[in-house]
């Protein structure tokens, strides 16, 4: 059996159990709001990571979702408020730990970091006795993550930093192939986890763990908010933890294209980018992408050029780039012809980002859809 068929299997057991956390016991058919207490800030003050428990009435599988690892994503918080208010998740089997906030002293003060100047990523496990940040994740970790039979992260772009909806994991586990089909979007990105970071844990642990990413720092995004949203239901639905929607209510489901790769291509001087392409773009070797130019009264030009054949999947918005900065980031597929047609009929939900706007009033952008997207990449 394998290990997702294993997990589809608890729906079966009948009524579900006690769920314990945080010396807390929901009972089934409660839903309980928790408070992790976190390592103290100055002058004693207490702070806590909030965590809401659905424990459904029958039983099935523990599914942990989490937004806001860096403090300044606000897309899946929004994404994880809007699904807790659902009726729906009172046929709920099994159980549902929702981490609207991971980072909570980074969201209060609008950051990425924590006190101590690290970021969550990359320090997992964490340790008991390591930096804030490290405690940090520790407590994440022993009392959450280990928790849970299936995690999901929603995640967002740096800020200026903007996102294709598609989502990111190991596909070596074979369940994470198959969960990754429950998310409305075109591309499913195939990443080897890098060490210290959750994922690798769950690699590590055998616990199925996918990441969907979307849109920007410090912005909503209703469009990638509205697929979260449906992609954690349609990940619930494959595990059985809920029932299918009646029919005549059923949209017409789009499966991600798995991407072979995918990397940033990066600014060959410093100046100011105008860009020729936007998110969802098909791109030939030799695109131009960018021109950046001289701020300074120069007339001197430099044509950034695609460096593959793929599709935009990640922009950086900021019109003011140093050499080595991020500019696109480019997914590779096999398939690209049939990934380019999809994204036609998949258009122009996503609002216009600033770079886009640029791009548009000089008239020189290529032209190009939005949509959703699969990809293989080490972030």
């Amino acid at each position: 059996m394998s290990k997702l068929d294993s997990l589809i299997a608890k729906t079966q057991e009948g009524k579900n159990s006690k769920f314990s956390l945080f010396e807390a016991t929901i009972s089934p058919g409660e839903t309980a709001s928790l408070g992790l207490p976190l390592p103290e800030m100055l002058g004693y003050a207490p702070l806590y990571m909030p965590v809401k428990v659905i424990n459904g009435k029958q039983a099935g599988p523990t599914v942990l979702a989490f937004a806001t690892m860096r403090g300044d994503e606000f897309n899946g918080m929004e994404i994880l408020k809007q699904l807790v208010g659902m009726p729906l998740l009172e046929k709920l089997h099994g159980t549902l730990i929702i981490v609207p906030v991971l980072n909570v002293f980074g969201m209060l003060n609008r950051s990425s970091t924590l006190p101590d100047g690290h970021t969550l990523e990359g320090n997992f496990p964490g340790s008991p006795d390591g930096n804030y940040t490290q405690r940090t994740a520790n407590l994440f970790y022993e009392n959450l993550f280990k928790s849970c039979d299936v995690c999901l992260e929603l995640s967002s772009g740096n800020i200026n930093h903007n996102f294709l909806p598609h989502t990111h994991a190991d596909f070596s586990n074979p369940a994470n192939r198959e969960l990754s089909q429950s998310f409305p979007v075109s591309v499913s990105v195939d990443i080897e986890p890098e060490e210290g970071s959750l994922q690798a844990c769950a690699k590590e642990a055998g616990i199925p763990m996918l990441m969907y990413r979307a849109g920007e720092a410090m912005r909503f995004n209703p469009h990638a908010i509205r697929l979260g949203k449906r992609g954690i239901l349609g990940l619930l639905r494959r595990l059985k933890m809920l029932p299918e929607p009646e029919r005549g209510r059923v949209k017409e489901a789009h499966s991600p294209i798995l991407s072979e790769a995918s990397d940033w291509v990066h600014a060959t001087k410093s100046g100011i980018a105008h860009p020729q392409v936007r998110l969802g773009d098909r791109v030939n070797r030799g695109d131009i992408l960018a021109i950046i130019s001289e701020p300074l009264g120069s007339f001197q030009e430099v044509k950034v050029k695609s460096p593959v054949d793929g599709v935009i999947v990640g922009t950086n918005d900021m019109p003011l780039v140093f050499e080595g900065d991020f500019l696109f980031r480019i997914a590779t597929f096999k398939e690209l012809d049939d990934v380019a047609d999809r994204l036609q009929k998949w258009v122009g939900e996503l609002p216009i980002s600033a770079g886009e706007a640029a791009t548009s009033s000089s008239g020189e952008t290529t032209s190009g859809t939005f949509g959703e997207i699969s990809e293989k990449t080490s972030s």
